[in-house]
């Protein structure tokens, strides 16, 4: 058996596969023409750095083959035309472990032995990937790979030595590659938005058509367990749904990803799909690359949105341990991307770490506000994305607003004549809690309802109350949305722990109570009002209100939309004239667009409340929405003001 490795003097090894030398990593930078395969033992990331550059920049064909423990990973081709390098490609792989590994780490070392009762099929693999045709990288195992174009990807094998199996891989840079596909730098232009007519079929549905998302071809695109970028999919069955959960390959230590409910395991795993890829795309730039630093002095107010205007920190928790933000000022400087103000037609400046949730800090990257996931949305166009966006900023800004001015809402009788509500009414009834809907729409004009379960049992230590939200052109849309929340998280509220030091410990929540700033994530906020000594906090949305249908509290809703961008308009109109501008960042991958046709946005409103977890993070200083409006639609008498509000920790899922 032909046997891989490196000569006597430590260059090259007997040739196999009829002529391809087997070369260590100093032959093969030394070398500037031909095809061989690199053999790495004990590598760096660093060194895959360099094998890439030299390989792009020379008329060669290399072929990796490194070992990293039981693992053995060929692939994929490095030449000038290469369609990933081996950078990308273990930048990849080792985000898929999550964050375990210092995957960001030029210094990292990784190494094995091989396994050699493999070494002659990993030597076949390596020579089938020099090979013309696809030859033997058609035959074994493919996983994520599918029916992908292979002139849109690079293939990897890797060998499980532990397993005694491979499996065949289709690898390509997400969001760019420093070394093979640099990101173009972002500019105004690059930032604008088009006013396309997207003309809908169906005016009752608001997203277009789109044949390139089939349930199949979705996961053949996005899951692949060893490279992402979803990294897991696995299904809930003793949920309120059949729910499926999409991890995305983010690098971050913890779990984060999309989730899908739906009636059944394909629906929801499609779902849980498209929300990995608006949570992948939410994190970080994946699109352009951030070139532009400066200070809000240096830009001034019409380059750029003054993060005054987007709700500070409370003052009083500056240097908290669990603050994630710096005190602003005008000086400091920030990065900045371009955004498309869609009032005004034109480009904007806005903070990089508010377009990008998961931007961290470090030496010059500081952040003056913490930001969550609103106001990203997905679409099948930007129009859809945006609009899907500004219903999510909607739906918060309403949850908030009523939550921190703590003002009673009008009620909404349960539509009987909706199967889905019905039915999960009364799966919350068989658990115990009454399923109540308010109506929380306000200035912003888009409906948006509140959904509360309140716990009606004889169990002391059941959770007493929980709430979500949903928000929508159409009112049975932001109806059925808010009862699904709500609804299964009353079914989840079972797996949550509740032993000590777990998410429902009350031993661990009720010091809260008296010290909200040791609400740090969204199980705290979701745990303590739930305790039954928090109820009185909740006090004022279970008043006896009038319960009415829906048609009577939006008469004439919904209005029919023949086209998307005109709705879009609209809703933007209307925002101007209660003077909030609306700002859309573009954040399409480009691969997930150009195959998928899916298009991602983060809308920003300046003035409205941001969802934000971590009672030290809450964003409301400056926000004078928040004291005027509710006054404006009669909730309260007068025009609040700040040291009226007790700003409890909000209970938002």
């Amino acid at each position: 058996m032909t046997r891989y490795g490196t000569a006597a003097d430590g260059t090259a090894a007997a040739p196999f596969a009829g002529s391809v030398p087997v070369l260590d990593p100093a032959a093969a930078l030394e070398t500037t023409a031909g095809v061989a395969v690199v053999h790495l033992t004990a590598w760096t990331l660093e060194l895959a750095e360099r094998l890439s550059r030299h390989a792009l920049a020379h008329p060669v064909r290399l072929v990796p083959v490194r070992e990293d423990g039981a693992l053995t990973v060929i692939g994929p081709v490095l030449e000038p035309s290469a369609r990933a390098c081996l950078s990308c490609v273990e930048y990849r792989r080792l985000a898929t472990a999550g964050g375990r590994v210092p995957w960001q780490s030029p210094r990292l070392a990784l190494g094995g032995t091989g396994t050699p009762a493999m070494a002659e099929a990993v030597l076949l693999l390596a020579a089938a990937l020099l090979e013309p045709a696809p030859g033997i990288a058609e035959s074994g195992p493919v996983a994520g790979a599918g029916a992908e174009s292979p002139e849109t990807s690079a293939t990897v094998h890797v060998v499980q030595g532990h397993r005694a199996t491979w499996s065949t891989h289709r690898v390509r840079p997400i969001g760019g590659c420093p070394v093979c596909r640099p990101l173009p730098a972002d500019s105004p232009a690059a930032a604008a938005f088009a006013d396309t007519p997207r003309p809908l079929s169906d005016p009752s549905v608001l997203r277009g058509p789109n044949d390139r998302t089939g349930a199949e071809w979705l996961r053949t695109e996005l899951f692949d367990e060893r490279f992402g970028p979803v990294r897991r999919l696995f299904r809930t069955e003793d949920s309120a749904f059949a729910l499926t959960t999409a991890w995305v390959a983010d690098g971050r230590p913890v779990d984060d990803g999309g989730y899908g409910r739906s009636a059944d395991f394909r629906s929801s795993e499609r779902v849980a799909l498209f929300e990995a890829v608006e949570r992948l795309a939410g994190m970080r730039p994946l699109g352009r690359r951030t070139v532009l630093r400066a200070s809000f002095a240096e830009l001034g107010p019409q380059a750029a949105v003054d993060p005054a205007r987007l709700g500070l920190p409370d003052p009083a928790h500056r240097g908290h341990p669990a603050s994630l933000s710096v005190p602003y000022d005008a000086d400091l400087q920030l990065d900045w991307v371009y955004g498309w103000s869609l009032t005004e037609g034109r480009a904007r400046a806005v903070p990089e770490h508010v377009a990008y949730w998961d931007l961290g800090q470090g030496p010059g990257r500081a952040r003056v506000v913490y930001e969550s996931s609103n106001g990203c949305g997905l679409g099948n166009s930007p129009q859809e994305a945006a609009l899907y966006g500004l219903f999510e900023v909607a739906e918060r800004d309403a949850f908030l607003m009523a939550w921190y001015a703590r003002t009673p809402l009008p009620g909404i009788a349960l539509p009987t004549d909706d199967p889905l509500v019905t039915a999960l009414a009364s799966r919350a009834a068989l658990l115990g809690y009454r399923l109540s809907l308010l109506d929380a729409t306000n200035d912003l004009g888009i409906p948006a309802v509140v959904s509360l379960c309140r716990y009606e049992g004889a169990h002391p230590d059941a959770p007493r109350a929980f709430l979500a939200a949903g928000a929508h052109h159409d009112p049975r849309a932001a109806i059925r949305a808010a009862v699904a929340e709500v609804v299964t998280n009353v079914q989840d509220a079972v797996h949550r722990p509740a032993g000590p030091g777990g998410a429902r410990d009350p031993e661990r929540l009720r010091p809260m109570l008296l010290r909200p700033e040791l609400v740090v994530g969204l199980d705290d906020h979701v745990g303590v009002n739930t305790l039954p000594q928090a109820q009185d906090r909740l006090r004022f949305l279970f008043g006896d209100v009038p319960e009415v249908p829906w048609q009577e509290r939006w008469p004439g809703a919904p209005t029919p939309v023949p086209d998307l961008t005109g709705l879009l308009r609209e809703t933007v109109a209307r925002l101007a004239a209660e003077g909030l501008e609306v700002l859309v960042v573009t954040q399409d991958e480009p691969g997930i667009r150009d195959r998928l046709g899916l298009h991602c946005a983060k809308v920003i409103v300046p003035g409205t409340l941001p969802m934000t977890f971590g009672h030290v993070n809450r964003r409301t200083l400056g926000l004078t929405r928040l004291l005027e409006v509710p006054h404006r639609l009669g909730r309260t008498a007068r025009p609040l003001r700040d040291d009226e509000l007790p700003l409890y920790p909000h209970p938002f899922p």
